[in-house]
């Protein structure tokens, strides 16, 4: 290891997760406001940012195992970083993680990491990414103020306190000991215990009660919205739109519970050292409310409430309906589009849906989407494009290099080129690969599901329910609709059968000569889902549990006939 890699990593150890501690209001302001106007200079000149990067990542590779198996000491060009590098997924950096695990904190990177961030899993298994200081210093906690930047600019906020926000995009949960690989804690990006340092993500309402977790998530929603009750909350922010769907769904769950708390400065009818106070006034309007529409909305709760954000691309995109219905008229910014391996874009103006190429976060290569591409692995020496050679409207897998050890990795995400801020292409979140689900060639997609369920419904004058589609192979293999309700679902089967005849052509093809059957149907217990989703908690964090119209393959089945 060189001298400087040793220097970088000096009484960094698995244990040592410093906070940075909450910088004044006024600082903080200042400082996402000044990362907004980052983000925009480097939209219009974004050269210097990947010249930064690209020296930065190999830095950062100096001293390394990975360095030394690639040759990395080398390289000096982005053409040398291709050739050194064949484009490679998770099972090519296993070994790596491994050695980092036993020991070696220096595999992947000069910085050592200091923990693991594990991945959903929602597309396999659940995946080690390290994570080091460097790596949150430089790059993600610099984004996370740009971006707030935005939404502080499109409120037009002059001043702002601990309880301005419901920022439900980080819960700071305390590291579980039973929770480590090697020496390494290993946690949800979503559910870590602290910041690292100043440069670090660390807003005003760090140390806030309503921003503290528990290490569980059961109350966890109702205590947060309790606490935040009686505050002139402007803005919900959160990472996947169903998690302000699901607290719109809690304060009408819990209403007569958050009025009786709101009467007595109670939380769950017992005094807590919350700061909470009696709130009568606000118990007696959400009565009033409540008694003549039947229903609460979030903006009845914060009347103050300006602003969602939460990711509003593919999927989430479905979820439009229903956060218009839990807080009407109010405007949605996308959040970044980000994962646990790293930031691929960050918002900088009103667009609801995308954003510029986050270039100051990593190395970005594009291969254009072919029926290959949109299904196998990326191959090791396949061709791809920079972010400059890309164009409006067309379709591309990600490549993406990030200073936290991920080299060339093939993310499995695809994006569309919508339009251009500057010189940075404005990019929205298509699919992940591979998650069309095509038993004989008829490509079904969660948008081709979400659509002929909204079609089967328009007959009825009831909310869509909570629904799913489940690939079942078989000779012939069909698709089972799995939707919360009553009596038989032989009918909605029926209906949507017809409606993917109509949408699909491959599909009504194959319908039409029998290699598909056609559409079966259960109707589950209300309130299926919900239970679901709360087991599925245990293992990961709240952000990073979706609900899909589609799923990858039946094994929910199974898990449902364990509920």
């Amino acid at each position: 290891m060189s001298s400087s890699s040793k220097a970088r990593s000096t009484h960094r150890t698995a244990s040592d997760t410093r906070g940075g501690g909450a910088p004044t209001q006024r600082d903080f302001l200042q400082r996402c406001l000044n990362g907004l106007a980052r983000q925009r200079q480097t939209c219009r000149a974004p050269e210097r940012a990947t010249v930064s990067v690209l020296a930065d990542v190999i830095d950062q590779a100096k001293g390394t195992r990975f360095g030394s198996d690639h040759a990395l000491d080398r390289v000096r060009t982005l053409a040398e970083f291709k050739d050194a590098c064949p484009i490679s997924g998770y099972a090519s950096l296993r070994p790596y993680i491994e050695r980092i695990r036993e020991g070696d904190a220096h595999a992947l990177t000069a910085d050592a990491p200091y923990a693991f961030l594990a991945t959903s899993g929602t597309s396999g298994e659940s995946k080690l990414i390290p994570t080091t200081r460097h790596w949150r210093d430089r790059y993600r906690g610099a984004a996370l103020y740009g971006q707030w930047g935005l939404y502080f600019h499109t409120l037009r906020v002059k001043s702002l306190s601990p309880d301005s926000f419901f920022d439900m995009t980080w819960e700071r949960n305390p590291v579980d000991p039973t929770k480590m690989e090697g020496a390494l804690p290993v946690y949800s990006i979503t559910k870590r215990p602290t910041s690292v340092s100043p440069q670090d993500w660390t807003p005003p309402w760090f140390d806030e009660p309503w921003f503290l977790g528990d290490g569980s998530d059961g109350g966890t929603l109702y205590r947060k919205m309790r606490i935040l009750a009686s505050s002139a909350v402007l803005g919900i922010v959160s990472v996947n739109p169903s998690r302000i769907t699901a607290l719109a769904q809690e304060l009408n769950e819990n209403a007569d519970r958050l009025i009786s708390d709101l009467r007595r400065g109670t939380l769950d009818g017992h005094p807590r050292p919350a700061r909470l106070k009696e709130d009568p006034a606000l118990a007696k309007r959400l009565e009033m409310m409540l008694r003549r529409e039947g229903r609460l909305l979030l903006t009845d709760l914060w009347p103050s409430l300006r602003l969602l954000v939460a990711w509003n691309s593919a999927s989430a995109r479905f979820y439009r309906g229903w956060l218009e219905v839990s807080a009407p008229k109010l405007p949605v910014i996308p959040f970044s589009t980000t994962g646990t391996e790293g930031i691929v874009t960050i918002p900088v103006d009103s667009h609801r849906s995308a954003g510029p190429l986050a270039i100051d976060q990593g190395i970005y290569e594009f291969v254009p989407v072919t029926e290959e591409t949109s299904a196998a692995a990326i191959a090791p020496d396949a061709e791809t494009l920079s972010y400059d050679e890309l164009q409006v409207g067309a379709q591309y897998r990600l490549v993406m290099t990030q200073a936290n050890g991920l080299y060339r990795y093939d993310l499995g995400d695809i994006y569309q080129v919508v339009g251009w801020v500057g010189r940075l292409p404005r990019l929205e979140f298509v699919l992940r690969a591979g998650t069309v689900a095509s038993f004989t060639g008829e490509k079904l997609s969660e948008s081709d599901v979400h659509t002929a369920m909204r079609a089967v419904w328009a007959d009825t004058t009831d909310d869509l329910p909570a629904f799913t589609v489940v690939p079942v192979w078989g000779q012939p293999p069909h698709y089972r609709l799995l939707l919360e309700g009553d009596g038989s679902g032989e009918r909605w089967a029926q209906r949507m059968d017809e409606e993917l005849c109509r949408l699909n052509m491959e599909y009504a093809e194959k319908r039409g000569t029998h290699r598909l059957a056609p559409v079966q149907a259960t109707v589950l217990p209300f309130g299926t889902f919900k239970r679901l989703a709360s087991r599925r908690l245990t293992r990961a964090s709240a952000a990073q549990v979706k609900h899909h119209w589609l799923q990858a393959d039946a094994r929910l089945l199974d898990e449902l006939d364990s509920l």
